[in-house]
């Protein structure tokens, strides 16, 4: 027969037992209600993002369009020539300051000798007389004189020719324009030295340039076009590539660098009609660039760009890609961008 006690302690321990089932519905009903809560809320939130006549549309409204900082701007028509491609290769100036240091040690090496052989000549030419008269000075004086005199002529011949060739060199290396900045120096030699401006070998394929423009855009880095000016004809040939060559110079800018290939653009051919992307209007993704056009005053399309055709501030894109008066997201577009690749992501899940 059980005592007091042990009946007390099963009693207990059933009340404890009975609990601590009634806090685990309690607690599985609880989280059942808030999944159906969710779940509720997610049928009555619906997704900004749908597909409409086959291609993915973002719906926003104005309210939510002014706190992303959406930004929308028609595009206007523009015309621009056909442009032909080149490659643009940034020289080092490292080897034009040292030619012209080379020559401006050789010109004062010149002057110095051509000032000694004044020196020589007239006190050649005073012995030579004073031997001639009376005899004063001694026939071994007159030829050692005499031996110094020429020996100085042949010294400034020979320091002219070196001159020569130096700036021979600077011509055969360089063109003559720039053999001509080495032996006159200027203003456009000391920005070339101070790395202000860089001289850049354009090379276009043969048959392709008949005579080369004044000015050619550069792509710089990042997109920036760059005004490059000619120079001259350049007499070195590039072994990788193979082509008619010119010296340009252009001013220097973050992020170039001697060595660097940088593509090259001059108009040729017939005018093309055509609108021009701003470059606040792109978005990158997977290497290419995208836009945003408002197919309507709440819905937004991404659409790719081409980006063969670059201009200032921009991209050129000829024909009906982009048609004129077409509305482009220019402020904004990241935001779209990533409203549109969490909705994939919540579908996924």
């Amino acid at each position: 027969m059980m005592s007091k006690s042990a009946k007390w302690l099963v009693a207990v321990l059933g009340a404890i037992t009975a609990a601590s089932v009634v806090a685990v519905v309690f607690m599985a009903a609880q989280r059942a209600g808030e999944d159906e809560q969710d779940a509720e809320e997610s049928v009555r939130t619906p997704s900004h993002v749908s597909v409409r006549d086959g291609r993915t549309v973002i719906t926003l409204d104005p309210d939510t369009q002014t706190r992303e900082g959406i930004r929308v701007v028609p595009l206007a028509q523009t015309s621009m020539r056909a442009q032909l491609r080149g490659t643009a290769i940034l020289l080092a100036a490292t080897d034009l300051a040292a030619v012209r240091n080379n020559y401006v040690a050789g010109r004062a090496r010149l002057e110095r000798e051509q000032v000694d052989l004044h020196v020589f000549s007239s006190q050649y030419e005073r012995v030579k007389t004073l031997y001639q008269q009376n005899e004063n000075m001694s026939l071994k004086a007159m030829e050692d004189a005499e031996a110094a005199f020429r020996g100085s002529q042949a010294q400034v011949k020979a320091d002219e020719q070196d001159v020569r060739l130096q700036l021979n060199t600077a011509g055969q290396r360089w063109g003559a324009v720039v053999a001509d900045w080495v032996a006159s120096g200027g203003p456009v030699l000391e920005r070339i030295l101070e790395q202000r401006e860089c001289l850049v070998q354009l090379v276009f394929p043969p048959g392709e340039i008949a005579a080369p423009p004044a000015t050619v855009s550069l792509a710089a880095p990042a997109n920036h076009l760059v005004q490059a000016r000619f120079v001259s004809p350049f007499p070195q040939v590039d072994p990788q590539i193979q082509g008619v060559s010119f010296l340009y110079r252009v001013p220097n800018r973050p992020g170039l660098a001697a060595g660097m290939n940088l593509v090259a653009f001059v108009p040729v051919g017939q005018l093309l009609h055509g609108t021009v992307i701003p470059a606040s209007a792109l978005v990158w993704w997977q290497g290419r660039a995208w836009a945003y056009e408002a197919v309507s005053p709440d819905t937004f399309a991404r659409r790719e760009v081409p980006t063969g055709s670059p201009v200032a501030g921009g991209y050129f894109v000829s024909g009906g890609t982009f048609a004129p008066g077409a509305r482009l997201v220019i402020a904004g577009a990241q935001a779209l961008l990533s409203e549109e690749f969490r909705s994939q992501i919540q579908q996924e899940q």
